[in-house]
């Protein structure tokens, strides 16, 4: 038969894991907060949009990255900002991407046929004059872009754009936005 003691000897005590567990915690802790410090900064660095019109200004383009701690905008770049004084096609406060095509500094000429910056033909036209029950005539402009602006267009003649309300100013950037897809 078997003997009692040796019985003993077989079964385990149930409070060994607590060691294992104090180990596993040491090094899965460390690990947990840098994860989630990494995921902190990335949330709140980087936001992903998306543009869910019919028409869009930016044809081939319609997920985009946007980095809101760049802000350093260029002619060209890809720009994120929010809505203002866009009604009817946009509620203030909506994000917005647009191309940069004009920065502080450029000359900006917009009459029925063209736009351009720096003389340069940026977009033609403004076909939106009749949704927005305006004249040509009172869209026409040529100016210097003013500190701390952008002039912003999409890339179709139809694009609701600079053009039609303006330019876009700092405190509307959110950052510089990269077309994903």
């Amino acid at each position: 038969m078997f003997d009692k003691p040796d019985a003993k000897r077989r079964i385990k005590p149930r409070f060994r894991s607590r060691p294992r567990l104090a180990q596993f915690l040491l090094k899965a802790v460390p690990i947990l907060l840098l994860v989630l410090a990494v995921e902190r900064y990335i949330g709140q660095r980087f936001l992903i949009g998306g543009d869910d019109q019919v028409d869009r200004c930016l044809p081939d383009k319609w997920i985009y990255l946007i980095d809101t701690h760049n802000k350093d905008i260029w002619r060209g770049d890809l720009i994120a900002f929010r809505a203002e004084r866009m009604a009817p096609f946009f509620k203030d406060g909506q994000i917005i991407v647009k191309i940069a095509a004009g920065v502080t500094g450029d000359t900006i000429h917009v009459d029925p046929q063209h736009t351009t910056v720096n003389g340069e033909r940026v977009i033609d036209g403004l076909p939106l004059t009749e949704k927005l029950k305006r004249p040509a005539t009172q869209f026409k402009r040529h100016e210097t872009i003013p500190p701390a602006a952008y002039w912003v267009t999409g890339q179709t003649d139809k694009s609701f754009d600079s053009r039609y309300w303006g330019y876009v100013y700092d405190h509307q950037v959110i950052g510089r936005a990269y077309a994903l897809f």
